[in-house]
């Protein structure tokens, strides 16, 4: 596959999942599609009574692809490897079969962009050098924080790494 297919490609499927979220009728259809294309080649193994490899697609809402994020992504990635179906089973041709994962790819992206998790908040526990900053900049003083409070923990090199940086009892 050249280069400019494979890029315009990707954005064809970035801008149906775009326009599949925002509701749109023609794009609806194109999820009707993949439905059936799952329905066709998934469903015989991934389903309630069989649950191959842990994966029901059965029940799984095309339309709702970000939903359901985790299950997709598996999806995705046994596409992306060739593994699905498996061999000795009837396959979509290989342009359906690239479309699918491309537009699974664009839900969940697109959906992540909208609304990014930037990951939970963490504590922060200032570090020696830190607090010492802190009380210049508040009061004024030059404080010698590393003979006031004990060494901080270090992780990778840093030592303000909020995971590392615990309160002790000495603290």
């Amino acid at each position: 596959m050249n280069k400019s297919f494979a890029v315009a490609s990707l954005a064809w499927a970035f801008c149906l999942g775009l326009a599949l979220q925002a509701g749109d009728p023609v794009n609806r259809t194109a999820a009707g599609n993949y439905r059936k294309l799952i329905d066709q080649h998934c469903v015989g193994c991934h389903n309630q009574r069989l649950t191959s490899g842990g994966l029901r697609l059965d029940s799984a809402d095309v339309g709702k692809v970000p939903s359901d994020a985790e299950t997709w992504e598996k999806v995705i990635h046994k596409l992306r490897a060739g593994a699905m179906p498996p061999p000795g089973v009837t396959r979509p041709d290989p342009a359906t079969y690239k479309g699918f994962e491309l537009w699974l790819e664009s839900q969940i992206d697109g959906a992540a962009q909208a609304n990014p998790y930037a990951g939970r908040p963490l504590l922060h526990r200032m570090n020696r050098a830190e607090y010492a900053n802190a009380i210049r900049d508040l009061l004024g003083l030059d404080v010698d924080a590393a003979s006031l409070l004990p060494p901080d923990d270090s992780a990778y090199g840093f030592d303000n790494i909020s995971d590392v940086l615990g309160v002790s009892p000495s603290l």
